[in-house]
């Protein structure tokens, strides 16, 4: 299916109008702020520009909060099968694929997964952001293409390149402006997949973002901090004054030195007459509202962030309870994160089982997962296996270990206790007399 070229033009004009936000967005999660980019130089003064990124480090813990801890996946028909062909698929991506996903998320409020079969025939993904790639979608959700744009390295022509993907191809462009011009002599490829293969993390509005709630906080706190270090840094440049007297510093002794070096080689001098004084001129600086103010500007970053300081100290009551309830504003935020990640997941799993059908010929049901994400967020294993073990008769053993953070995998751990299980039964009943037959039973013991 050709795509009408008109519509690509409005895609890449509505991509550029874009991009400049999107470029200032990952311009202050690497540091590169207004407050340092346009910091008042003041001629022959210090002029020291300090970097505090407070947006790197909350979209970083936020990124570590959601996905320290790896996906738990389980089947709600029991089916093994699926559970086990599921970590088959995904043993080869890497380890921070879903940490990552988040922090680009994060950074954008908005993010992609693109899908495809690597030159290993496995099942892949590439993570996009609005930075490189444009998603156009229906006033239902669905995805009508996806467009990535892409350079060669190396390539001094800086010519810029476009892959548009639909439900049933891929086909390739070179860009120019806003004119997509199909590339000479490379064929259209066939999407296998049937479907736009891409899914979105989206866990707000760029106003909802960390960048736009803190840019003024954070440019404010590195501007007073820059200004306060350049004060500091200007009393090197300190001044002796000197009443009713004066030093000669151009005359000079049979040594070559005069007696304002001598005076700073010795550390002393000599005032002649009563009324002589030198004292030296200090600034004075108000360091409480200065401290005050970067304070303020700290705390209300953290307060906006829903994140805490690990560095206050903490009350007399350090229970979990306790440090649980300091995490309540943050665990709302992540949940809303992991919430974004799991409706991206399920749109992964849908384009997997694609993947196995066409490959393995098997019929897999994406509604029949389970995806749960716990965050990396301490929790009181202890209390909750107490609740478990109260509610004994009332709750299924493989719902009770799921709700252990430290168990990634219930339907595996159902299966060991299965073999230890049998293994301890077999045991016992040899201790006790009897002789076990080939299918790991028991015969009845023989008399002499």
């Amino acid at each position: 299916m050709s795509v009408d070229l008109e519509l690509l033009r409005k895609c890449k004009q509505d991509f550029d109008m874009m991009l400049p936000t999107h470029m200032k967005m990952q311009r202050y999660y690497d540091g590169k702020t207004d407050a340092l980019e346009k910091y008042q130089m003041i001629t022959k003064r210090a002029n020291t520009k300090v970097k505090c990124n407070f947006i790197q480090k909350f979209i970083n813990e936020e990124a570590s909060y959601c996905c320290g801890n790896k996906i738990t996946y389980s089947s709600h028909s029991n089916n093994l099968n699926v559970v086990e062909d599921l970590g088959v698929n995904f043993r080869h991506w890497k380890e921070k694929h879903n940490k990552e996903l988040c922090k680009q998320s994060l950074i954008f409020n908005e993010a992609y997964e693109l899908y495809y079969i690597d030159t290993d025939g496995l099942f892949n993904s590439l993570i996009c952001t609005p930075l490189d790639s444009y998603i156009l979608q229906d006033d239902f959700g669905n995805t009508q293409l996806f467009i990535r744009f892409w350079t060669k390295k190396f390539d001094d022509t800086r010519t810029l390149y476009a892959d548009v993907y639909t439900d049933s191809d891929i086909s390739h462009y070179t860009v120019i402006g806003d004119v997509f011009k199909p590339v000479d002599g490379v064929k259209v490829d066939t999407n296998i997949f049937g479907k736009v293969p891409v899914s979105i993390v989206k866990i707000g509005t760029i106003d909802e973002s960390l960048f736009s709630v803190l840019k003024g906080l954070q440019d404010g706190f590195e501007t007073n901090l820059s200004d306060m270090v350049n004060e500091i840094s200007d009393f090197r440049n300190a001044y002796l004054a000197f009443k009713n007297c004066k030093i000669d510093d151009t005359t000079k002794d049979e040594n070559g030195k005069t007696d304002l070096d001598k005076m700073k080689e010795l550390g002393v001098m000599n005032l002649p007459g009563e009324k002589a004084d030198a004292k030296w001129l200090i600034k004075e600086i108000n360091d409480d509202f200065v401290q005050n103010t970067l304070n303020t500007l700290e705390d209300k970053m953290y307060q906006l962030a829903s994140h805490i300081n690990n560095n206050e100290k903490l009350v007399s009551n350090t229970s979990s309870l306790a440090l649980r309830n300091r995490l309540i504003g943050l665990e709302e935020k992540c949940t809303n994160n992991i919430q974004a990640l799991v409706d991206a997941i399920k749109i992964r799993l849908q384009f997997l089982f694609i993947y196995l059908k066409i490959k393995q010929k098997k019929n897999y049901d994406w509604k029949d997962i389970d995806i749960k994400i716990v965050p990396n967020i301490p929790t009181d294993d202890l209390m909750v296996s107490q609740i478990i073990s109260q509610l004994n008769g009332k709750l299924s053993t493989r719902t009770g270990l799921a709700q252990l953070s430290f168990i990634d995998n219930p339907d595996n751990e159902m299966k060991e206790i299965e073999k230890e299980n049998k293994a301890d039964s077999i045991g016992k009943k040899i201790l006790n007399g009897g002789e076990t037959n080939g299918e790991g039973g028991s015969a009845v013991p023989q008399n002499d």
